[in-house]
């Protein structure tokens, strides 16, 4: 602690990740499981989505293809529910003739509701590898291989103890570099030096220390291929085209290896070292040209179906598609803007809301 008060000036907030009883949790298993075997509900897995039925200018249900290839259509008496996420729902809604008017009659695709924002908007948060090695073998490398995994295996199942017990991100800390008030940076603490498929980590034992943006300003796209439902989207993340971007992650990699020259991790012989032996950054520019060529997704996809109640927005505040009656969304599309954080726990408040609205109005 005293390390990092010296460290950090600014607003900081760090975490210690835990998880009840030794498992995470899941919308899976904290939610469907409580009405497992309910008669109203029927779940059809590995069946892929055609489009909305679209009658009267109404959602009354959807098109499908099961495991099996066989299609399929599902009916609702009531409201339809679109909860594909930000990138199969936009995807969902174009093919259903719902999007950008122009767009969708270039494809072939009857317009059923002209709605320009569909598609726009998608943001994601980013992170980027910093490695400290360390000199003995104190991290988890090797751990997932023979009798190590073995091992964990048998203590996890027997004693709900041991490594298998961690979700391997043990800790994280939310930073504001700018003095704004608000955090911008997420730190992700990983006793390994982990790579990213299909990229190894660094070879030998240390710690990723990584930092994320969490107000990025690039925005990306989602668009059709084609009519087809089979075929992928055209999907452009647009990922650091905002300068402000690759400032950003100048401040999350001075501020990782601040964290790495701490004296407890000096003790532990902790060296910076890059991921494939290029000299070490320097200039800002340099941390810009890191951030280039070894950002990734950590896999919160926001922002192509937004609320709001202008005009190019998707859906209103209680998640109705403008123009649109009898269908929701209820996803992390929705989002105008994404949160400074994990976006797990917002969606299932969204969910939660949509419940709330649903039940409200009955």
């Amino acid at each position: 602690n005293d390390d990092f008060n010296g460290a950090v000036q600014q607003g900081v907030g760090f975490y210690q990740v835990t998880q009840r009883d030794a498992v995470r949790g899941s919308a899976a298993s904290t939610y469907l499981r409580a009405v497992q075997g309910d008669r109203k509900l029927k779940v059809i897995v590995r069946a892929t989505v055609g489009k909305l039925v679209i009658e009267n200018g109404a959602a009354s249900g959807v098109t499908f293809v099961d495991a099996n290839g066989a299609s399929g259509e599902a009916r609702a008496r009531e409201e339809v529910i679109l909860t594909a996420g930000a990138l199969a729902a936009p995807k969902t809604l174009m093919l259903s003739g719902i999007g950008p008017a122009q767009y969708l009659a270039s494809l072939g695709i009857p317009v059923v509701r002209d709605l320009p924002g569909i598609g726009e908007n998608f943001q994601d948060h980013l992170d980027v590898p910093f490695y400290v090695r360390v000199k003995d073998p104190i991290s988890l490398l090797g751990e997932d291989q023979g009798l190590k995994a073995a091992r964990h295996y048998l203590q996890y199942k027997l004693f709900r103890t041991g490594l298998l017990t961690s979700n391997i991100v043990e800790a994280g800390g939310f930073i504001d570099t700018t003095g704004s008030g608000r955090s911008d940076i997420q730190i992700h603490f990983i006793p390994q030096l982990l790579g990213d498929p299909p990229r190894e980590g660094p070879p030998g034992h240390g710690l990723s220390i990584n930092p994320a943006i969490l107000d990025p300003k690039s925005r990306g796209t989602v668009r059709l291929r084609s009519a087809n439902p089979q075929d992928p989207i055209l999907f452009d993340p647009k990922f650091l085209s905002a300068p402000e971007d690759l400032a950003a992650f100048a401040r999350g990699i001075k501020l990782a290896r601040k964290i790495g020259g701490q004296p407890s991790l000096q003790r532990l012989g902790a060296v910076e070292i890059s991921p494939l032996g290029e000299p070490l950054m320097q200039t800002d520019e340099q941390m810009g040209e890191h951030a280039k060529r070894y950002a990734k997704s950590i896999y919160h996809p926001v922002g192509t179906c937004r609320m709001g109640s202008d005009d190019n927005a998707v859906v209103d505040p209680t998640l109705r598609v403008r123009g649109v009656p009898r269908l929701r969304i209820c996803d992390a599309s929705v989002m105008p803007k994404i949160v400074r954080g994990n976006t797990n726990a917002p969606t299932i408040m969204i969910a939660e809301r949509c419940a709330d609205f649903i039940l409200g109005e009955r």
